[in-house]
């Protein structure tokens, strides 16, 4: 067994114990290790594997109505959450986070999430971790329990197809880019976060350009907030939550659009991507193609 999956078993083990789940079995499999965990009525198995190139991956093999399985879920994204160093020490604070940015179908959303530190540890409960990391069932899992306990908490702006061309013309008209785009996004709704939330200690935003431009927007109107924006922020639980927010809202979304059009909208920008506009131009006609895409991307042109 290689050492990296030894060193992120010895954190996923006592976890689990915590949670319940006892491991029943163990045996090595191609790239990795297979785990047996019981709750004494029913199983569950976990396949953790190691690359060079992808680290470790645990993969659950289950049938999706496994009583064990939101279970085990919310112990596969503890371990990288409990390594991760603060950015800060305040006790209550706003993140924010953007998803939909390097898709070709579907919204740009940026969330903001506001916290407590007395919260903290709720939202590790209900496997908070850095959206990435979290497959689509965990993603709605989670989601609807923030959505249901922190509601208030949430502030969420969905930029569908056609109102995102539209923006991205006038600031492309401004002379400005996509990053002066997500800046007033973020600046947006941390703006409507601070208002319902005046005692915010500081605000942590997960840096998508050197420019730190949603800091200047957010600093012009707040000049005594401490503003950060930096890499990897989603190790911050309040960033977390609104990257998995903002995960959430861009799937349902899609989801909206696959009912209304009657037909998939693949995520990311490669050759499915393209097949998919051709198909939809085929259907609906190349006018309609704002509705769905956002038309900057290099797949307009070729389509």
């Amino acid at each position: 067994m290689h050492k990296a999956i030894q060193d992120y078993l010895a954190d996923l083990l006592p976890l689990c114990n915590k949670e319940g789940l006892q491991l029943s079995d163990e045996r090595e499999i191609a790239y990795g290790v297979q785990l047996t965990f019981t709750d004494g009525k029913n199983n569950i198995l976990l396949n953790v594997y190691y690359s060079e190139k992808k680290g470790i991956s645990a993969v659950i093999g289950s049938k999706f109505d496994n009583p064990l399985k939101p279970v085990l879920q919310k112990c596969l994204n503890i371990p990288s959450v409990i390594r991760a160093l603060p950015f800060h020490n305040w006790r209550c604070w706003l993140g924010s986070d953007e998803c939909g940015k390097g898709d070709y179908f579907g919204p740009l959303v940026v969330c903001g999430f506001y916290l407590e530190e007395k919260d903290k540890e709720k939202l590790w409960r209900m496997g908070v971790s850095d959206s990435k990391k979290l497959s689509v069932e965990q993603i709605n899992y989670v989601a609807k329990q923030l959505y249901h306990d922190y509601a208030a908490n949430v502030e969420c702006l969905v930029l569908k197809p056609k109102k995102y061309n539209e923006l991205y013309a006038s600031f492309t008209a401004q002379k400005k880019n996509l990053n002066d785009l997500l800046a007033w996004g973020h600046a947006l709704v941390l703006d409507n976060l601070l208002k319902r939330f005046p005692s915010a200690e500081g605000v942590l935003i997960d840096q998508f350009s050197s420019g730190r431009k949603a800091s200047v927007l957010l600093q012009a109107k707040y000049p005594k907030l401490q503003i950060m924006e930096r890499t990897n922020a989603e190790q911050d639980f309040a960033v977390a939550a609104a990257s998995i927010i903002a995960r959430y809202q861009l799937l349902q979304s899609i989801k909206a659009m696959e009912r209304f059009y009657k037909m998939k909208f693949p995520l990311g920008a490669g050759q499915i991507v393209q097949a998919a506009g051709k198909e939809f131009i085929e259907k609906y006609g190349a006018e309609s193609l704002s509705e769905v895409a956002k038309l900057h991307f290099k797949n307009t042109k070729k389509l």
